[in-house]
C-alpha cells in the first residue's frame, strides 16, 4: 500500500536534516515535499539520473551539509526511500499516498498534501520536454491522453503555486458554474467575474481533492511516453519505373542494410 510511504523507515532521518536546513521555522519543508519529488522523478520518464535532480531536491528543501559524512548519511536515507517509491511505479499503484477524504478535512492534514503536490510538480518542471510536449514531440503518444496530461498539468500547479490560479485559469466563471453551482446554497448571483482570496482557495481546495486522479494521468501518460520507439519511421520513397534501386543501394525501408540484404532478399 502508498500509505507505508508515510511512515517508511527512512522519515526520521530525513525529517532530522529538514530540521536543520536553513528556511525559516514557520516556512519549513516536510518530509511530504520530498516525497512529492521522489514520486515526479520516479514518474517521469527517460533516464532521469541522480545527477539531474538531486541538487534541485536539495534547493527546493534548503538542505545543507555539513561534511562528506553528513552528505553520505543523507543518501543512505534518501536512495532507499527513492527505490521505495519506484517499486509503487514499477507496480502501476497509484503515487498519492493519502487518502484526501480525511487530509482535506483540517488546514494541517491539507498543508501537507499540498507539500507533497509542490514536491511533485517541482521534479515534472525539470523536464519540460516531457510534461509540457506537444503533439508532434509526443507523437507515439495517444492524442486523448496527450490532451488529457495537458489539461491536468495545470491542477498540479495550481495546487504548488497557488498565487498563479487567476495566471492558470483566467476565467473564474466556467469553474463556478460547473463545480460551485453543485454545491448547496449556491445562485448565480454569488457569481465573480474576477478571482478573490475565496474562490482561490476554494479553486486550491478543488485541485486538492482530485488529486489522485491527477496523479493516475500522470503516471498513464509517462507509461505511454516510456513505450517510445528510437526513431519516428520515415516513410518509404514510392518508387516508379524511374526509380528503381540497385541491389547494393540502401534500403529504402531506413533499416541501413543493402537492399539485397533487406527488402530485396
Amino acid at each position: 500500500m502508498t500509505d507505508n510511504l508515510l511512515n517508511a523507515p527512512e522519515r526520521g532521518a530525513i525529517e532530522d536534516f529538514l530540521q536543520r536546513s536553513n528556511v525559516k521555522s514557520e516556512e519549513k519543508t516536510t518530509y511530504e515535499r520530498v516525497l512529492g519529488f521522489l514520486s515526479g522523478v520516479v514518474i517521469t520518464p527517460g533516464r532521469f539520473m541522480p545527477s539531474d535532480w538531486l541538487q534541485p531536491l536539495l534547493d527546493l528543501n534548503e538542505i545543507v551539509f555539513d561534511d562528506i559524512d553528513d552528505a553520505n548519511r543523507f543518501m543512505g536515507a534518501l536512495m532507499p526511500l527513492y527505490n521505495r517509491v519506484n517499486a509503487i511505479r514499477i507496480r502501476e499503484e497509484n503515487l498519492c499516498p493519502f487518502d484526501l477524504r480525511v487530509v482535506a478535512e483540517s488546514d494541517s492534514g491539507r498543508k501537507l498534501v499540498t507539500d507533497w503536490a509542490i514536491g511533485l510538480h517541482g521534479a515534472l518542471t525539470l523536464r519540460p520536454e516531457i510534461w509540457g510536449a506537444e503533439e508532434h514531440e509526443a507523437w507515439h503518444v495517444p492524442k486523448k491522453l496527450l490532451e488529457e496530461v495537458q489539461a491536468t498539468i495545470p491542477f498540479l500547479w495550481a495546487l504548488a503555486e497557488p498565487h498563479s490560479i487567476p495566471e492558470i485559469v483566467p476565467d473564474p466563471i466556467h469553474f463556478q458554474r460547473n463545480f460551485l453551482s453543485q454545491g448547496p446554497g449556491w445562485s448565480e448571483d454569488m457569481l465573480r467575474e474576477t478571482w478573490d482570496d475565496e474562490l482561490i482557495d476554494l479553486f486550491s481546495l478543488f485541485c486538492l481533492g482530485r488529486l489522485k486522479a491527477t496523479t493516475d494521468v500522470l503516471q498513464s501518460y509517462a507509461r505511454a511516453y516510456d513505450r517510445r520507439p528510437p526513431a519516428r519511421p520515415a516513410p518509404a520513397p514510392i518508387l516508379g519505373p524511374r526509380n528503381k534501386i540497385g541491389r547494393n543501394d540502401p534500403c529504402p525501408c531506413g533499416s541501413g542494410k543493402k537492399f539485397k540484404k533487406c527488402c530485396g532478399a
